[in-house]
């Protein structure tokens, strides 16, 4: 009811005749009727020529870190305001979820008929594939027609990772789609040990581990390895399944077999690698019962340094900015190139949405209107934040992470980060560059995008190999075990729990993805 007093007081102080402005609207243009037939396109836009009151409420998840937003109501209402403006004939009701409830919480509304969730992200919460078999999600495939910008974005391989069976069901997170692996070293050992020559260049690993050697000789105290479960650095397309059963080598760039990574050559070889880093001291202590997050372990004294993945180099050097608090180096371990892995979020529409056409132009918007987008990224500016000269945001005056009623930090959860600003940093290039690697044609992408296995015929196999991976992956990875012996009893593990069978059903199925395309 809030949401249509709202309305109401916007449409009497700015009119219906603003129905012109604001950015562009191709979801409320009628489709011409030929015949007396009304047209896919014009069936499934959302008409404007009734009063706001009378627009549908489209409720919408909203990221949060806490239980609650004091600023979402002041938000919400300048959002319905600027809808008001461009006639865009939908509301919005903005729903905040806390991080730490999310999964029960989601769940509960995917169900809930009387008063459910309209639009979603599966970041952090299921995969599309799951979604669709749960009937979760309905099929976007409609809307192509109504909204074609949304399906020109992104690389076409990208949206392929939202496909169920060449149907599109959610459509992708704005990203870099690409990344490579860097290690972010603190600049004052870097320095002390004199490798400096080397820092924002491409190295290889025997100057990797020629680095790794020399700060330990300096700094015992520290550890240089946290989290060593790194797929770049380990050379695989994972094909949206971090257990890593059934992978494509080389991130699948022109790979077409699938095959058993744990009985290979490479990955006993990055064992073995991982082993002698273990051995050398250069891994966190403990790391089977320890938390072992890069960045953690650097803040709190305990790492000089760690593994992470970026798109750029100046990207990686904004990140540890903002998250560590020494200087750091970068030093870049692999190539530039797209993977499963490097799609990390979705949108779509829920099985349960009321006005899935009202939902759909809601989210056209939130990823092509920037002001839309801006509300959702970091509120009401001089509310909740503030431009710099550089186009950077920040904090508005008076306000912190503590006092904001806004979580400004998770530009990454909405459909189209890229809309938004750089915040809490001077790096004025971070979104514009990752947008610049949409149009790269020299970036190769991994022959998996968009492969989703269906494992029903081998279930039983995968839910009992996935548990032997839990059971032995983290110690050969964080080197706490004899590689050949463990090895051998991972595999002989896995083997007699159906690994074979589960490879090759993918294959078959891969085989026909391939064919498809």
């Amino acid at each position: 009811m809030k949401r249509k007093v709202i309305a109401c007081i916007l449409a009497l102080v700015m009119g219906l005749s603003l129905a012109a402005c604001g950015s562009a609207d191709s979801g409320s243009e009628a489709a011409a009727v030929e015949g007396g037939t009304v047209s896919a396109r014009e069936e499934a836009s959302v008409a404007a020529d009734t009063a706001p009151a009378d627009w549908p409420v489209i409720k919408v998840e909203v990221c949060s870190f806490t239980d609650t937003l004091e600023k979402e109501p002041e938000i919400e209402a300048a959002l319905n305001e600027y809808l008001v403006s461009i006639n865009a004939g939908v509301q919005a009701d903005m729903l905040p979820i806390a991080i730490g409830d999310r999964s029960t919480q989601l769940t509960l509304m995917l169900t809930d008929n009387k008063d459910p969730i309209d639009l979603f992200a599966w970041r952090f919460y299921s995969s599309v594939s799951d979604m669709v078999k749960n009937g979760q999600c309905i099929s976007l495939e409609k809307y192509r027609e109504v909204y074609p910008e949304l399906w020109e974005l992104f690389p076409e391989s990208v949206y392929t990772a939202c496909q169920v069976n060449g149907e599109q069901y959610s459509l992708p997170g704005a990203d870099s789609f690409s990344n490579f692996q860097v290690y972010a070293m603190r600049k004052d050992v870097a320095e002390e040990i004199g490798v400096m020559d080397l820092a924002d260049t491409k190295i290889t690993m025997d100057q990797f581990n020629g680095i790794l050697d020399k700060a330990e000789a300096a700094h015992p105290e520290l550890c240089w390895h946290g989290d060593t479960f790194v797929k770049p650095l380990m050379g695989v397309d994972n094909l949206g399944n971090d257990a890593l059963i059934g992978v494509l080598m080389n991130r699948g760039i022109d790979e077409t077999e699938i095959v058993n990574y744990y009985a290979t050559d490479e990955f006993k070889a990055y064992c073995e690698q991982c082993k002698e880093w273990a051995d050398k001291g250069l891994i966190v202590d403990d790391p089977l019962n320890t938390d072992y997050a890069g960045y953690t372990l650097m803040n709190d004294g305990i790492g000089g340094g760690y593994l992470f993945e970026a798109y750029s180099i100046d990207y990686a050097y904004s990140l540890m900015k903002a998250q560590i608090n020494y200087d750091t180096v970068i030093f870049q371990l692999t190539d530039l190139a797209g993977d499963n892995s490097c799609l990390y979020n979705g949108w779509q529409i829920s099985s349960v949405c009321k006005n899935p056409d009202a939902a759909m132009k809601l989210l056209y918007l939130m990823y092509t209107d920037e002001t839309v987008a801006r509300f959702f990224t970091l509120g009401i500016e001089g509310l909740t934040y503030k431009v710099d000269e550089n186009g950077c945001a920040w904090y508005a005056d008076g306000v912190d992470v503590n006092s904001a009623g806004w979580n400004l930090s998770a530009p990454w959860f909405y459909p189209n980060e890229c809309l938004s600003l750089p915040f809490e940093t001077d790096y004025k290039e971070y979104f514009s560059g990752m947008e610049a690697l949409w149009t790269d044609d020299s970036i190769q992408y991994s022959n998996g995008m968009g492969f989703v296995f269906d494992n029903s015929e081998v279930y039983d196999q995968m839910a009992a190999c996935s548990a032997i991976v839990d059971e032995y992956r983290t110690a050969l990875l964080m080197g706490q075990v004899d590689v050949d012996d463990y090895l051998a009893k991972f595999n002989k593990e896995l083997e007699e729990n159906g690994i074979n069978e589960i490879i090759s059903a993918m294959q078959v199925q891969f085989d026909e993805f391939m064919a498809s395309k």
